[in-house]
């Protein structure tokens, strides 16, 4: 395999992605602090509760349950959907709610609006735009022939193993590459709109409406595994559109109960 000119749409693509990854979060803060007076800190909590949650605690709870279950959940697609959705929503939502309690103060509508932004934004920052920026560097590198240059003093396997890695950034449809950027806005809106369901179960001790944001999250999360590994990514993307429009509506009706 040799070293293939990455498409320009595929570049474009790719900066799409990131410019969404960063430029959504960041932009979502300012407006919350110029318009709706928030704070900054519930953002950074926001961000805190991704890391630790997700990446750290998730991440390291996945690592027992496969250890311990072998490929019985990972070779087996409805159930490893299911469980994924619901390791995704016990997760976070329940980082989500400590960090309602506990953390985000004062508890208001602005607040939770910012944090939701930093939850959401750190993921989109965290997942999508760090590769982002990767796949733009790297797709660079190549089109200017310094990948070549670089390759050329590795050894033969070493080399070749580095092209069949880079080969995804040519050899996948163009327009795929813009899906990173969508998928990241779909996903911050959810985490917005979870995080007002949550906001509104705590100030109300509401338990329905907690219930609404894990049961919202497990849905939106185990339909989407499922729907990978079965239809194009764009109809994926459709239907987490419509599934993020019903988690929209819902943070609507328990604000407004409020």
């Amino acid at each position: 395999m040799e070293l293939q000119m990455v498409p320009t749409a595929s570049i474009a693509g790719m900066v799409f992605s990131l410019v969404v990854s960063f430029a959504l979060p960041i932009g979502l803060l300012v407006y919350a602090k110029k318009k709706l007076r928030a704070k900054i800190a519930p953002f950074f909590i926001g961000c805190g509760v991704f890391l630790v949650m997700v990446l750290v605690l998730e991440s390291a709870a996945h690592q027992l349950v496969f250890r311990l279950t072998g490929n019985l959940i990972t070779g087996n697609l409805p159930l490893y959907a299911l469980y994924a959705g619901a390791m995704a929503a016990l997760f976070e939502e329940t980082g989500r709610t400590i960090a309602m309690k506990f953390f985000v103060k004062p508890l208001n509508f602005s607040n939770t609006f910012v944090y939701g932004a930093g939850h959401g934004g750190f993921e989109a920052m965290a997942l999508v735009g760090l590769t982002s920026i990767s796949n733009v560097v790297s797709s660079v590198m190549i089109n200017s022939g310094s990948m070549a240059v670089s390759l050329a003093a590795l050894d033969a396997q070493t080399a070749a193993s580095t092209i069949a890695s880079l080969s995804a950034l040519w050899t996948i449809p163009s327009l795929t590459f813009f899906a990173g950027g969508v998928e990241r806005i779909l996903a911050v809106a959810l985490h917005m709109s979870l995080s007002l369901l949550v906001f509104c179960a705590v100030k109300n001790h509401s338990k329905k409406e907690l219930l609404q944001a894990y049961g919202l999250h497990f849905i939106v999360d185990t339909v989407s595994v499922l729907l990978s590994a079965m239809v194009p990514i764009w109809v994926v993307e459709l239907a987490v559109a419509v599934m993020t429009s019903v988690a929209v509506l819902a943070a609507k009706r328990a604000c407004a109960k409020k």
